[in-house]
């Protein structure tokens, strides 16, 4: 899994490509924790290349949006995969992120 991320106007997004599978989720967490340690509590992750998400995966986005929410922040989803989307609908995730088609409709719900 490819990770890339920008910091800009007090956001942090994050475009990800490949598989968050169980090593792409330890990835994943190792770079989230890092922004929410460092006070970057506005999140936005871009998962258009994203094909698949694991049960790992899906965790550390829980826990992500818990603390970063904590933080006065929160973790907004940008273009999931029909595949994808159609795991956090099976979950209930759907209604617990906030999840948008574009990167900057994300970044202005801020």
């Amino acid at each position: 899994m490819e990770i890339i991320e920008r910091f800009e106007h007090g956001m942090c997004t994050f475009a990800l490509s490949g598989r968050v599978d169980t090593e792409g989720a330890i990835e994943l967490d190792r770079a989230l924790q890092t922004a929410v340690s460092e006070g970057r509590y506005k999140i936005v992750l871009d998962m258009a290349e994203v094909l698949y998400i694991s049960s790992a995966g899906l965790r550390t986005l829980a826990d992500i949006v818990v603390k970063s929410r904590a933080g006065g922040g929160d973790l907004k989803l940008v273009a999931l995969s029909p595949k994808v989307m159609r795991v956090f609908r099976i979950i209930g995730f759907d209604r617990f992120f906030s999840i948008y088609d574009g990167i900057e409709e994300a970044l202005d719900d801020f």
